[in-house]
């Protein structure tokens, strides 16, 4: 666990101690339910505010607190700094500028806590710092900064997530990354970010040129975007841009290339993900059978690992480590049934991607798709649900369940697409739900929105398939 001390603290906050702490901070609290002794208890102004739960924070042991206005009736040490959001970022800003390891920052419209589980396992878990669970956005990304021991880690992999305009320039003067991975750019966040040439806009801001910045890496598709391409021409030596194909002997590009081909023998299916990199032999690796879009970032990691100086052979041997976290992707089976539960969140990209793999996996048996709606989309919410459904298309045999009201803006799309009025049922809430998964035969798929807490739905005999 890092320390922090006070005097330091007092000077990254621009602000000053009541009365300063005789120990070391032990880290750092924005809630008073999850704060460990010695931590600073960050009074943040959001949906309540933090001054509100000093006296708590001051009875569970914290080692002091940040606040813009101290209560003179506590005895514990309090750092009064005119903004304690503002501080925060601004102790970790300095904070990450201590640290000599390597940061990597990650951003994307969908597949960002993926990619770093992947990257994490990648790298060596005991030498390298992750973004715990979500905590992506203003007020995650620095407390995982701060999570960084300078004496212990070489690696720091750090999610960038934003809603709004603006947002990113904070993360990224925050975060400061060496190497940048995105992992596509989509229709997320709409409500705050407009469309998809805003997401493109935002998410390059991620790595704006600083001293630090030593590569960019991201899907080919990403050039799409102006500032994307307007990147790669002005700077190509610090782009690395992913191509899904095999190169030509003709091809004289630095960029690098991936394939993922699935092949039946007689023990079942292997796949397999090649790697070429310029000016090094193609690359061979084992992995399951995964979605386009996670095997994309599979690649991206790998180019980011080989950037940073692991070797072919740890890669090998640390590649069938990782395995998706909860919710991301999880195969479950019980009574006959598969369950495919992928709803910890949902938008456009990770929607489709993640249909089209379980359609594909499961095509020959009857399919059941349980669909919840998508948030943050902005005025196009109701074109982009029906879109999404008329990529669905249904065999004889598969059913829809459609939870709630924006998910039922999807039929019309789905029966455009070839689906029978019969096969599409919309459904209020996710109770109504219960009694045609647990009676349906075949494989039953979970998507939506991160609100609608899909994962009940599932029934309690399913169990963890092992590969």
């Amino acid at each position: 666990m890092p320390t922090f001390d006070p005097d330091d603290l007092a000077l990254w906050a621009r602000g000053t101690w009541n009365q300063v702490p005789s120990k070391r901070i032990e880290g750092f609290s924005i809630d008073t339910r999850n704060i460990d002794k010695g931590e600073l208890f960050v009074a943040i102004k959001d949906q309540r505010d933090g001054h509100e739960f000093l006296e708590v924070a001051e009875r569970d042991g914290a080692g002091g607190a940040l606040v813009s206005s101290c209560d003179d009736k506590l005895s514990f040490p309090q750092l009064l700094a005119s903004d304690t959001l503002d501080s925060l970022q601004g102790i970790a800003e300095e904070y990450r500028k201590t640290f000599a390891g390597t940061v990597v920052g990650i951003t994307g419209s969908c597949g960002k806590t993926s990619t770093k589980d992947v990257l994490g396992v990648l790298l060596g878990s005991k030498v390298t710092h992750c973004t715990s669970g979500n905590l992506n956005n203003h007020l995650g990304v620095p407390l995982s900064l701060l999570g960084i021991e300078l004496n212990q880690h070489k690696f720091a992999v750090i999610e960038a997530g934003i809603n709004g305009k603006g947002e990113m320039q904070d993360l990224a003067k925050m975060i400061q990354p060496n190497i940048v991975l995105v992992t596509n750019i989509g229709s997320s966040h709409l409500a705050g970010l407009g469309n998809e040439a805003g997401v493109a806009s935002e998410k390059a801001e991620l790595f704006s040129p600083h001293p630090k910045l030593q590569k960019v890496i991201f899907p080919e598709k990403c050039l799409e975007h102006k500032e994307f391409a307007d990147f790669y021409e002005k700077s190509p030596s610090l782009c690395n841009v992913l191509r899904n194909g095999i190169p030509s002997e003709k091809d004289n590009s630095v960029d690098s290339y991936y394939e993922f081909r699935t092949e039946t023998n007689t023990t079942g299916n292997s796949s397999t993900l090649r790697l070429w990199r310029d000016g090094f032999p193609v690359m061979t690796f084992p992995v399951p059978s995964l979605s386009d879009g996670m095997v994309s970032n599979i690649a991206l990691s790998l180019l980011a690992s080989l950037e940073m100086g692991i070797d072919q052979k740890a890669l090998f041997e640390r590649l069938p480590q990782y395995s998706p976290s909860a919710l991301r992707g999880t195969t479950l089976t019980g009574r006959g049934c598969t369950y495919f539960v992928d709803c910890y969140n949902a938008n456009p990209t990770s929607m489709l991607d993640s249909i089209s793999f379980f359609s594909s996996q499961y095509s020959r048996i009857p399919r059941l798709f349980v669909l919840g709606g998508m948030e943050e989309l902005g005025e196009a919410e109701e074109q982009l649900h029906e879109a999404l459904g008329a990529q669905i298309k249904l065999n004889e045999n598969d059913l829809v369940l459609l939870i709630g009201q924006k998910a039922s803006w999807m039929a019309n799309g789905i029966i455009a697409a070839g689906a029978k009025d019969r096969q599409v049922l919309g459904l209020k809430d996710g109770s109504e739900a219960i009694p045609v998964i647990e009676d349906f035969r075949g494989a039953i798929f979970f998507k939506g929105s991160r609100a609608l807490k899909l994962e009940n739905l599932v029934p309690q005999w399913a169990v963890e398939l092992k590969e």
